[in-house]
């Protein structure tokens, strides 16, 4: 029991420390940055991890990664419907240069549908379609590549 706890309580305590979308519409956050600070060899480093931004209903719209050294890895720039629902995610790479971008659709029960993954030129990599089963759950992802052929198909499977 006293392993078990030594196992589960760091969990419990990263759980509680991150803020949901209820807490950042309550208290009117615009955005938040991760700072991490890592002692080695007796030497203290800060350096940035995350920056995130939100829009008015906690929803994240923009979000900047950092290597280990603080410098600029990544910035993914999302778009949401007004049920909250990412329509669009555009990811750029250190060079401020589109790397890849990301369509998502949705049927009238707000269950995604479709995702389509473009290259930096907008050419289409991959798109993906989504089959639910009657309770609303996710029942298959068929992902075809960009000449529409067939190249991969996950099944989820329920425990009830």
């Amino acid at each position: 029991m006293k392993y078990l706890l030594m196992i589960v309580l760091p969990f419990i305590g990263m759980e509680s420390f991150a803020q949901s979308k209820k807490e950042i519409r309550k208290n009117n956050i615009k955005g938040i940055s991760e700072v991490i600070t890592e002692y080695e060899n007796g030497k203290e480093s800060t350096h940035n991890d995350v920056s995130k931004k939100f829009d008015k209903e906690g929803e994240v719209i923009q979000e900047i990664n950092y290597d280990k050294n603080g410098v600029l890895k990544e910035k993914i720039l999302t778009k949401n419907n007004k049920d909250g629902d990412k329509i669009e995610e555009i990811i750029y790479d250190a060079n401020s240069k589109q790397s890849l971008r990301y369509i998502y659709k949705y049927n009238n029960f707000g269950e995604k549908t479709e995702e389509i993954q473009y290259d930096a030129k907008n050419a289409v990599l991959t798109k993906s379609v989504y089959v639910n089963n009657s309770k609303g759950l996710k029942a298959e992802k068929k992902t075809y590549d960009a000449k529409g052929k067939l190249i991969q198909i996950k099944k989820y499977i329920y425990e009830y």
